[in-house]
């Protein structure tokens, strides 16, 4: 007895599939931007420290890696401020990673002192929200398009 078998339309099929997988990384991207931007807006408004200077609310931000392309004659602290208020996120396989900073040296003084944060008390209300709607993100049910995978699954 000889059986053969083939898939109709297969590369459509995957094509379909691609798509739908590709809007949805391009959604947690921009998901993780929005999170990462509002874990430094909250830390800036919530940080129980007294400001003296201002520098160190406004050196928080989530965009490490422009801060080095500022071209001379600009005014630094401004273009700091709204450079580092871009967050920029890194994908690396399927992990996708978006930093938070405190630019000034003392930050980390002001972190380890008893009844401060800086940026850990702005991560600790946030990481409940971070877990829950990152477990259920790429759930087929939870699919920004489901007409993609309907497509895919022949519904």
């Amino acid at each position: 007895m000889e059986i053969d078998a083939y898939f109709e339309d297969m590369e459509r099929q995957l094509e379909i599939f691609d798509r739908a997988v590709k809007s949805e990384e391009k959604a947690l991207e921009k998901a993780l931007e929005y999170i990462v931007r509002e874990i430094v807006n909250y830390a800036k408004k919530h940080g129980p420290w007294t400001d003296r200077t201002s520098n160190l609310r406004n050196s928080l931000g989530c965009n490490i890696k422009q801060i080095g392309e500022i071209k001379s004659g600009t005014n630094v602290s401004r273009a700091i401020s709204r450079l580092r208020a871009k967050p920029v996120i890194e994908v690396d396989g399927d992990d996708y990673i978006g930093v938070v900073s405190a630019g000034m040296e003392y930050a980390i003084h002001v972190e380890l002192k008893s009844g401060y944060w800086v940026l850990q008390g702005a991560l600790d209300r946030f990481a409940p929200l971070i877990e829950k709607y990152f477990s259920e993100f790429m759930h087929v049910d939870k699919l920004e398009d489901k007409g993609l995978f309907e497509q895919f699954l022949g519904d």
